[in-house]
């Protein structure tokens, strides 16, 4: 930007380069400052005639992935149940086992799970309640081993939340889950 305004100058002898005190109502200045402001708001990768740092670049782009990474998390429309229990992206690795991401996605062997994708009839559990995996984990009379305390309708999230960042509930969540693949018949009623 700098070797370009220098060109001009140097090609433009008539122009000339002065101080003019800030909002003074030169419509020049007015529009320089308004130019100054935008580029600052718009985070732009700034410009200048020197190389910058790799190190600036490498921080500068990674600020700018998870920031968009967030933004797209943030206004998705998938993967809402998980947004619910993880609302911060990160690149750190939350290690969930299998049977955890079966469980707090509901996409496992629940027949509510079963029955949106028409692989059961019905969406009811053995014992009579909606097969869900808050129920196996709360109320089921088939499950009562693998049982937490139930939460509130109004504070599903927060126990979901709860049970992912405790490695005793999880440690549960494992166990009940082994049980209901390891027992399936007992907890797909025959719709007949």
């Amino acid at each position: 930007m700098t070797s370009t305004i220098s060109k001009l100058l140097h090609s433009h002898p008539h122009i000339r380069v002065s101080w003019i005190k800030a909002h003074a109502g030169y419509i020049g200045n007015e529009e320089a400052d308004r130019l100054a402001k935008e580029a600052a708001e718009t985070e732009n990768f700034p410009e200048s005639p020197l190389e910058l740092p790799k190190s600036f670049n490498k921080t500068f782009l990674r600020q700018k992935m998870l920031a968009t990474w967030q933004m797209a998390w943030d206004d998705g429309d998938t993967g809402r149940l998980i947004h619910n229990i993880i609302p911060k992206i990160s690149l750190d690795s939350i290690n969930w086992t299998r049977n955890e991401v079966l469980f707090f996605t509901g996409h496992g062997p629940f027949p509510s799970f079963l029955q949106r994708f028409n692989l059961a009839e019905i969406s009811f559990c053995s014992c009579g309640g909606i097969g869900t995996p808050i129920h196996y984990a709360t109320v089921c009379l088939l499950t009562t081993s693998y049982h937490m305390a139930p939460p509130s309708q109004q504070h599903q999230t927060i126990w979901f939340r709860r049970v992912a960042n405790n490695s005793t509930s999880r440690r549960k969540i494992n166990n009940l889950l082994h049980f209901l693949q390891r027992e399936t018949s007992l907890f797909h009623p025959d719709p007949n």
